[in-house]
This record gives C-alpha cells, sequence and structure tokens, in this order.
C-alpha cells in the first residue's frame, strides 16, 4: 500500500468534484503568514507539492512567484489548470508526478511547499519524499509543510497498517473514501529533517493536531 493507493483515492474525489468548495479556493494560513520569510530568504520559485486544484499556486503566482505544481491527480490538475487560465498567469507550470518521485532536476527550485499532504503515506514513502524535497531544494532552499500530529484526535483509528499509520475514512463535500494518516511524534518528524542544515518543528497555531515544518538545506 503506497503511492498507487493515494492516486486513486484523490483521483476518485476529484473526478467527482464539480464546484470547488471554500477550503480549496484560499490558501493555508500558514503559507500565507510565511511570506516574509520568502523575500528574506530572496526566493523566486516555489514548487507546491500535492497541489490539487492549484489554490497555493494560483496564490502565490499573484505575488510574483514563479510556481510549479506538482500532483497525482490527473483531474485536480485539469482544475488547476482551468484556474490558472481563468486567472491569466503565465508563471506557473503544472505537471503530474508523485512526491516519492518528483519530477524536477536536481537543485532546481528555491522552496517547496506541501499542504497536508506528506502524512498520506507509509513510513518508507515519507522518507523517500523528505530525500526527494531536498535533492530539488537549491543551496538554502526552504521546505515549508505541515504533517498529522499523534495528538490529532483522529489517531488510531481505521485500519492499522504500521506503526502510527492508519487507513482512515475521509469525507469531504460528501464525499467519502479512505485514505492512509501517518501520525508524527515531534521526534519522528524532527529526525526526517537531519540533512537539513536548520530545521523547526512545532504545533500550528490554528491546527494543534498539526505540525508546522520549516527547514533549510
Amino acid at each position: 500500500m503506497g503511492v498507487a493507493y493515494i492516486r486513486m483515492a484523490w483521483e476518485r474525489y476529484y473526478s467527482t468534484l464539480r464546484v470547488l468548495p471554500r477550503r480549496l479556493r484560499k490558501p493555508a494560513e500558514f503559507v500565507v503568514e510565511e511570506l516574509p520569510t520568502f523575500k528574506r530568504l530572496r526566493i523566486k520559485s516555489v514548487l507546491d507539492l500535492g497541489c490539487g486544484a492549484g489554490r497555493h499556486c494560483v496564490y502565490l503566482a499573484k505575488r510574483g512567484f514563479y510556481v510549479i505544481g506538482v500532483d497525482v491527480s490527473k483531474s485536480a490538475l485539469r482544475m488547476a489548470k482551468e484556474w490558472v487560465r481563468k486567472e491569466e498567469l503565465t508563471n506557473v507550470a503544472l505537471v503530474r508526478g508523485t512526491m516519492t518521485s518528483i519530477p524536477l532536476a536536481n537543485r532546481h527550485i528555491d522552496a517547496v511547499i506541501s499542504v497536508s499532504v506528506i502524512h498520506h503515506a507509509v513510513n518508507r514513502d515519507i522518507a523517500k519524499t523528505i530525500t526527494e524535497v531536498r535533492r530539488i531544494l537549491k543551496r538554502n532552499g526552504l521546505l515549508l509543510a505541515n504533517v498529522a500530529s499523534v495528538k490529532d484526535p483522529r489517531y488510531g483509528e481505521g485500519e492499522k497498517v504500521e506503526n502510527n499509520t492508519f487507513k482512515i475514512p475521509e469525507a469531504f463535500e460528501e464525499k467519502r473514501f479512505e485514505e492512509l494518516h501517518h501520525f508524527f511524534t515531534k521526534q519522528e518528524a524532527s529526525e526526517l529533517l537531519t540533512r537539513f542544515s536548520k530545521a523547526e518543528v512545532e504545533f500550528m497555531k490554528n491546527k494543534p493536531n498539526y505540525w508546522k515544518i520549516t527547514a533549510v538545506k
């Protein structure tokens, strides 16, 4: 159970989504809050890993960044492309790919953001993802992400797949499907980032059941 399972789950969701819900039309608060950090680090190019229907691609592109969106779902990318077209944005590229095999060259991008994506995997694929992120980041590149914590009230629900990983029913816009969730301890999240020069793991302000990860290569 790995990337193929995740691809099928999210394709089923996006392929039947007719109207983009409000939560997928506005950027995550923690991404907005980090814009001063982007400016301080002189970030110009950003990869949105697991871009979905494109909310962060559009938000960042409108603020002058060159954005690459990567997602496993064809339907999600189709929606993102339509949104980008309507906004007449020329500084967005959308590519199909997985988080364990990102279709970018080494040291290609200034920053990677990933919103509620990396924890939807088993341990080996999460480790591969962090390795891939570090590979494509330029020197002093930034990783900004959030992942589920063991403090999440859903921890332990559903079918256990491996340590701290469960197959849990999701229900978005009355669409129900099962999805992998790995729940991190702070130590585990920190250990994934040992090859970065600087890393910080802290609870999110508005979502205390999630860790916010900020790491510099």
